[in-house]
């Protein structure tokens, strides 16, 4: 990887040496809270359906407190019978729409442990607290430049520790801001009574 933009003096090009193969493609899956990240995994290839069920029942899932609420986006592998089936093996619920099942549904849900996990509306990546992180963690990495698998596994470790508690609470509220609904805004009666009489006034 290597950073997207560079400086140089006024008039004069910014060179770097960038690498031409690209090699194999490391993920990178965590989970996010108020307090920074939860269980933090990097794999070398993509993720599936079968992957992400297992990371969340024996990785993200017992890090969490009692009665905690996994919230994840739509990736395709996290809706994959696969991924429910490993998540539902492991005696978790799992909630395509919140608003569609009653409070009574849950809580009477045999066997039902306290986390439950919850997926975001589709296309709806600004409700997601987690993309922000990743954005950081990433231009941490790019800005190692690392060239082999190791050292972006290293990069990746080094950028991990530098998202703080802060950083985290600031995204979930851009998050919760972004769901809020925006209040209209009220025509000014002045306004309104002036626009008219301009325009009486212009035949």
């Amino acid at each position: 990887m290597t950073p997207r933009y560079a400086r140089a003096p006024s008039s004069e090009r910014a060179y770097a040496a960038v690498p031409f193969n690209r090699g194999t493609a490391i993920t990178l899956v965590m989970g996010l809270g108020l307090s920074g990240i939860v269980a933090p995994c990097a794999f070398a290839g993509a993720m599936n359906g079968h992957v992400f069920g297992l990371y969340m029942a024996e990785q993200l899932i017992p890090q969490l407190p009692p009665n905690a609420i996994v919230v994840v986006d739509n990736l395709s592998a996290h809706h994959s019978e696969d991924a429910r089936e490993a998540l539902e093996a492991s005696g978790f619920v799992v909630i395509d729409d919140p608003e569609e099942m009653a409070d009574e549904e849950v809580a009477d849900a045999p066997e039902a442990p306290g986390i439950q996990v919850w997926f975001l509306p589709p296309y709806s990546p600004e409700l997601s607290a987690v993309e922000e992180c990743g954005s950081k963690i990433k231009s941490f990495v790019r800005a190692a430049e690392p060239r082999t698998a190791s050292d972006v596994i290293d990069a990746i470790g080094h950028a991990i520790g530098q998202v703080t508690p802060e950083d985290a609470r600031g995204w979930f509220n851009h998050a919760r801001r972004a769901r809020a609904p925006r209040p209209r805004r009220e025509a000014t009666p002045g306004l309104s009574s002036q626009a008219a009489s301009l325009k009486e006034d212009g035949g």
